[in-house]
């Protein structure tokens, strides 16, 4: 029974694998040309990768997981307990807040509704109505007082005299 399954293997060995044997070999001669080519053009490419994958990689070559591994765990559980103290914080104040009906957010008032587009224009026109009707004049409408100025220039600056001398 073995030798029967070595012959059968042996026979499965020459069918199979020398013709595909040779089939790769050639493949391999057909593509190398092209292959050889294909890694010249992407050089670049591949000294850029293992540049970037040297220095990712760098902590672990030197093995500085062991020396920060202290720190990382105090730091890591620093965090946690911050965030359980957080939320708690918050749980408590939301509570608190909510028990004795202090919530800023329970209290909406509604703003106040101004006059809208078409209000103010009924509004300004009536107003030009009234200003126009009181000065029946063209010659009043063309005088009007004039603003004062304001500040030094609008002042007369009175000279003391000595009587010193």
């Amino acid at each position: 029974m073995a030798e029967t399954l070595k012959t059968i293997v042996i026979v499965l060995y020459i069918i199979v694998w020398w013709p595909l044997s040779w089939l790769v070999a050639g493949l391999s001669a057909i593509v190398s040309p092209v292959w050889e080519i294909t890694q010249f053009v992407l050089l670049p490419l591949t000294v850029l990768v293992q540049a970037v994958l040297s220095v990712v990689l760098f902590p672990f070559r030197l093995h500085l997981r062991e020396r920060v591994e202290t720190i990382y765990i105090y730091l890591g559980i620093a965090g946690l307990i911050g965030c359980l103290t957080g939320a708690l914080l918050y749980l408590a104040f939301r509570f608190l807040s909510s028990t004795l009906q202090i919530n800023g957010t329970s209290k909406h008032n509604k703003p106040e509704e101004g006059r809208t587009a078409a209000e103010f224009r009924v509004a300004r026109g009536e107003k030009k109505a009234e200003t126009t009707d009181v000065s029946s004049t063209p010659t009043l409408l063309k005088r009007g007082t004039v603003p004062r100025r304001r500040g030094l220039l609008s002042q007369t600056i009175i000279e003391e005299e000595d009587s010193d001398f």
